[in-house]
């Protein structure tokens, strides 16, 4: 795929969907972010596995140019980067996931504990 087709389809899927992360099944701090959105309650999570791609390359190169990391997982809520599986990781212990989740309307009814505020 040309690299601006890549470019295309990286932008298309930040843009729409509100919670995207490119992702690759086996890398362990991709399955860390996986759980993480799991654990409090985000919803949708489009997820983009990329080692099924034949562009897998070309959208690291393009993840590069926008967030200056070519590495996955690449976590972005409304267009917004926040980082990968360790950034979700802390931003969860310090409650800060769960408090833009709940400001955007992206948490599951019912995934707000008390120690989630």
């Amino acid at each position: 795929m040309a690299a601006s087709s890549v470019k295309c389809l990286v932008q298309g899927l930040i843009k729409g969907h509100r919670i995207m992360l490119f992702s690759k099944s086996y890398c362990p701090f991709c399955l860390m972010a996986k759980s993480v959105l799991q654990d409090v309650g985000a919803n949708p999570v489009k997820v983009l596995e990329i080692e099924e791609r034949s562009d897998e390359q070309e959208i690291q190169d393009v993840l590069l140019d926008l967030t200056g990391v070519r590495t996955v997982p690449s976590v972005f809520i409304d267009q917004d980067y926040l980082g990968g599986g360790s950034d979700l990781q802390r931003m969860m212990e310090e409650g800060h996931l769960q408090k833009l989740l709940r400001e955007k309307g992206l948490l599951n009814a019912g995934n707000e504990s008390s120690a989630d505020r």
